[in-house]
C-alpha cells in the first residue's frame, strides 16, 4: 500500500502515537477490580513483558529502519511464510478487538444519554456496536486524514483523562481522609478470590501491549533509529508510571468489589464528579472518554493495515480484496473486516452478561494479538544468536533472557485467557465461553495457514 510518507515525525509524533496506541484508560477499572494487589502484578508485568518487549523492539528497531516492524523481524529471522502469519494474525486481530473497545464506548454512551439500565441490556449493546462499527468503516473507506486528526485529539484527551483520575483520587482521599479500598500490606498479596477473575490479568498485559507498532511505521519517522528509541525509553516509563498510580487513584474512590471492566471506569467517574460538586461535568468527561476510544480504534486501524496490505507480497489473497479505492483505502477488506465482525458480536449475545461480553472479544483479541510475540521472542534469538544485529543494545546474554522472559510471560497470558471470569458461572455459558476462545484463533491460524498453502501451490503450478 503507498501510502503518504511524511517525514516529519518527530519524538513528540513517536511518544504521542505510542501513548495512543500502549496507553488506555479502559484497564484501570480493569485493575481496580483486581484491588490493590494488582499493584503487584503491573510491576511483575513491567518486569517479565513489558520492560523485556521495550529492550527487543528498541534493538530490533534500531537495526531496521525501515517499515515493518515486527513483520520485518520476522521476516529476516524466519522467511516470508511466518512473516505471513504475524501479518494475517495482527490484521484478524481486529475483529475481536474492535467490537470490544466498541462495546466498551456503547456502555459509556448509555451513561451520556442519561440511561444506564441499556448499560447492561444486550440489545442495546449489540445494535450500537453495529451501528458504530459500519460507521468507522463508511469513513474509513472514505480516507483517513480525518480520522488521523481525531486520533490526534485523542490522544491528548486520553492523557488527559488519565491525569483528572490521579488527580481526583487524591483530592478526594485528602479531603475527605478516607479511602474506599483498604490498602494495608496484605491486600497487596494476591488470595484466594483473585482466582474469580484470574483472565484478568491477560487483560493487564494486553494493556501495556502494542509498543511495536509504531516500528511498522517508522519508515515515516524522522532521524527513526534515534528518535524511536529514545520514544520508546520516554512513554514506556509514561505509561507504566499513568497505570500504577492510575490503579491506586481508583481504588481510593471505589472498592474493588463494585468494579466491573465495562461500567466501573464510567460509573466512578460519575461517582466522583459528584462527589466534589463537579455536577453536569461527568456528561463531559464520559463524552471524551468516548473519543480516546474512537481514537484507539483509528490507530489499531491503521497499523495493521500497513502491515498487511504494504508489507505483504501481493497474491496471497484475492486482488479483489487487495484492490485499493481512489482514496488508496483497501475498501472490500474493510467491508469483509465489517461482516466477520458482525457475525462475532451477533455469536457473543448468547453470552449472559454485556461485561462478558466484552471480556471475551478482549480476551480472544489478547489471544490472537499474543502470539505474533511469541514468533518475536524466537526471531530476536536467532538473529541476535546468529550476529544479524550490527547495533547492539543489549549484550547477548541479558538479549536471550528478556527474549525467554518475553516468551513465558506471553505464554502464561494465553493460558490465563482461557478461565471464566466471575461473570460465567452456568456450565453451558462455561462451554460457550471456552468453545469460542478455542475455535476463535484455531479458525484465523487455519485459515492463514490455507491462504499461504494455496499461494505456494498457485506458484508451483506456474512455474
Amino acid at each position: 500500500m503507498n501510502f503518504e510518507k511524511n517525514k516529519q515525525v518527530g519524538l513528540y509524533g513517536v511518544i504521542v502515537m505510542i501513548l495512543t496506541s500502549c496507553l488506555g484508560v479502559r484497564w484501570i477499572p480493569v485493575a481496580g477490580a483486581i484491588g490493590p494487589s494488582a499493584l503487584l502484578f503491573w510491576i511483575i508485568g513491567a518486569l517479565l513483558f513489558f520492560i523485556p518487549l521495550s529492550l527487543i523492539v528498541m534493538e530490533l528497531s534500531t537495526n531496521y529502519s525501515k517499515d515493518g516492524g515486527i513483520y520485518l523481524w520476522v521476516k529476516n529471522a524466519f522467511g516470508d511464510k511466518y512473516a505471513f502469519y504475524i501479518a494475517w494474525l495482527y490484521w484478524v486481530n481486529n475483529l475481536f478487538y474492535y467490537p470490544g473497545l466498541l462495546v466498551f464506548m456503547v456502555v459509556n454512551l448509555a451513561y451520556l444519554i442519561g440511561y444506564k439500565e441499556l448499560a447492561t441490556n444486550h440489545l442495546f449493546v449489540v445494535s450500537f456496536v453495529l451501528i458504530f462499527l459500519w460507521l468507522a468503516i463508511i469513513i474509513n473507506i472514505n480516507g483517513i486524514r480525518f480520522i488521523a486528526k481525531i486520533a490526534s485529539f485523542a490522544s491528548v484527551l486520553n492523557i488527559g483523562l488519565f491525569s483528572f483520575i490521579i488527580l481526583v483520587g487524591f483530592y478526594y482521599y485528602f479531603k475527605s481522609g478516607i479511602s474506599a479500598t483498604n490498602f494495608n500490606i496484605n491486600q497487596f498479596i494476591p488470595n484466594s478470590s483473585l482466582f474469580n477473575n484470574i483472565s484478568n490479568l491477560s487483560l493487564l498485559m494486553f494493556g501495556l501491549s502494542g509498543i511495536e507498532l509504531i516500528p511498522i511505521m517508522s519508515g515515516s519517522v524522522k532521524n527513526a533509529r534515534q528518535t524511536v528509541r529514545r520514544g520508546l525509553i520516554i512513554s514506556g516509563i509514561l505509561i507504566m508510571s499513568m497505570y500504577i498510580i492510575g490503579t491506586i487513584a481508583i481504588n481510593l474512590i471505589i472498592n474493588p468489589s463494585k468494579l466491573n471492566n465495562t461500567t466501573g471506569l464510567v460509573e466512578t467517574l460519575v461517582i466522583v464528579c459528584n462527589k466534589i460538586n463537579f455536577y453536569g461535568m461527568a456528561e463531559l468527561i464520559i463524552l471524551f472518554l468516548i473519543l480516546v476510544e474512537f481514537g484507539a480504534l483509528v490507530i489499531w486501524l491503521v497499523a495493521p493495515t500497513i502491515l498487511f496490505f504494504e508489507c505483504v507480497e501481493p497474491g496471497i489473497l484475492p486482488a479483489s480484496i487487495q484492490k485499493l479505492n481512489k482514496n488508496n483505502i483497501p475498501a472490500n477488506a474493510l467491508l469483509l473486516i465489517g461482516v466477520l465482525v458482525s457475525i462475532i458480536v451477533w455469536l457473543t449475545e448468547y453470552l449472559p452478561t454485556v461485561n462478558s461480553i466484552f471480556t471475551i472479544l478482549v480476551l480472544l483479541g489478547t489471544v490472537v494479538y499474543f502470539i505474533p510475540y511469541l514468533f518475536l521472542a524466537i526471531a530476536y534469538i536467532k538473529l541476535k544468536l546468529t550476529k544479524q544485529l550490527q547495533i547492539n543494545v543489549l549484550n547477548k546474554s541479558i538479549g536471550v533472557m528478556c527474549a525467554l522472559f518475553l516468551f513465558v510471560s506471553v505464554t502464561i497470558g494465553i493460558i490465563l485467557s482461557f478461565v471464566p471470569n466471575r461473570d460465567i458461572i452456568q456450565f453451558k455459558d462455561i462451554i460457550i465461553y471456552e468453545l469460542e476462545m478455542i475455535l476463535g484463533p484455531l479458525v484465523f491460524l487455519l485459515a492463514g495457514y490455507w491462504l499461504y498453502k494455496h499461494r505456494v501451490k498457485n506458484n508451483h503450478k506456474s512455474l
